[in-house]
């Protein structure tokens, strides 16, 4: 990853969605570990705005997840207001949130958690 720009680490494993007529997109990364996570997480927000302003996205997540050995956890960085609010709503008590990034402990799938827990909150509160 080293060689790649943040924006191409974005896309590296990113997938498009829609749920209550909100189109969303979710980019997952790895990490080694917390401080390689948490840099990560900073540069994933430092992108995510200009990357969903050239995109017909409603939101964007970025995904960063730390799973290995005795580590298991999951960042999740909103691209903006409204997808903060989203993720708030799905998993809140469950998370920290540092400013940048919702910690969850232990890590989740996208597939198995976040696109259905995502969903589920867009589909409740469907766009008009």
């Amino acid at each position: 990853m080293a060689h790649m720009t943040d924006e191409e680490i974005f896309f590296n494993d990113y997938k498009e969605y829609e749920s209550g007529g909100t189109k969303f997109g979710i980019g997952c990364v790895n990490a080694y570990d917390e401080e390689g996570a948490r840099d990560l997480a900073e540069r994933m927000a430092n992108v995510l705005s200009s990357v969903k302003a050239q995109s017909d996205m409603d939101m964007l997540f970025s995904q960063i997840n730390i799973f290995h050995d005795d580590i298991s956890v999951t960042y999740l960085i909103p691209s903006e207001e409204a997808a903060a609010e989203v993720l708030e709503t799905a998993f809140g008590t469950g998370t920290v949130y540092d400013g940048v990034s919702y910690r969850l402990e232990p890590y989740i799938s996208r597939k198995q958690v976040l696109v259905p827990a995502i969903s589920d909150i867009l589909e409740s509160y469907p766009k008009e």
